[in-house]
């Protein structure tokens, strides 16, 4: 296996452990900091953890099982010689998936952690 492949597996490892953290969250009600929020933020101060969850939920799973879907073509793509722009084009795609769901994590950080209402009048 080499450094390409290596990546691709930490890509796929991460994209598992944002499932695993979405599907706990929705199951037990607890948020775990880092993955989902940032570690600085105290979860149990969390002004609408069931909002929360249920807003972040879906987009965390997508993100999670995109991410996992990029490593493994990244692999596949490296092991079985396919068009090195297929990887690039997913890549690309998966940059913008990254940034929507940073947008969307801020947008529950102020809608449920700060309290501000985001939504427009």
């Amino acid at each position: 296996m080499d450094t390409s492949n290596m990546f691709d597996l930490l890509i796929i490892i991460s994209g598992i452990y944002l499932i695993y953290s979405a599907i706990t969250m929705r199951t037990t009600g607890n948020i775990s900091g880092g993955a989902l929020v940032s570690k600085d933020v105290d979860v149990n101060k969390i002004r609408d953890k069931e909002g929360f969850i249920t807003y972040m939920f879906p987009k965390a799973l997508f993100m999670g099982i995109l991410t996992c879907a990029i490593g493994l073509m990244g692999i596949i793509t490296t092991e079985y010689g396919g068009p090195a722009y297929i990887s690039l084009i997913a890549f690309g795609g998966f940059i913008i998936v990254l940034v929507l769901f940073a947008v969307a994590s801020n947008r529950a950080k102020k809608m449920f952690i700060d309290g501000v209402d985001t939504k427009k009048k």
